[in-house]
């Protein structure tokens, strides 16, 4: 996947969070080829994930969510950037309602 279809792209090493702003995610773990799955911190929103560094090229991160009913698409977005350059995409990214796991791709560059 490159960088122009990503969800978020950031420098490689920038540590930040990714919202959705729909949904209640239950897990949620960085998804790196190659490499063992990393559990990601979920803050007390439920709808908040800490990237804590941006691995090279193409990642995802597999979020297994709650859809209470009448839950709209949920929009993704970066929410605080800690270190590093981090943008969403424009359009931003969504995960249909209803998705489950739901995947936002990384690109670090």
């Amino acid at each position: 996947m490159p960088e122009d279809t990503a969800d978020i792209v950031g420098t490689k090493g920038s540590n930040f969070t990714v919202t959705i702003d729909a949904a209640r995610i239950t897990s949620a773990f960085l998804l790196v080829a190659n490499q063992p799955n990393t559990s990601l911190a979920i803050s007390g929103t439920k709808r908040e994930v800490t990237v804590p560094n941006l691995p090279a090229g193409d990642s995802k991160i597999r979020l297994d969510l709650v859809w209470a009913p009448g839950d709209p698409n949920a929009t993704i977005d970066v929410g605080t950037v800690t270190s590093g350059t981090v943008s969403a995409a424009n359009p931003k990214g969504r995960i249909d309602d209803g998705e489950t796991p739901g995947f936002i791709e990384l690109f670090g560059k």
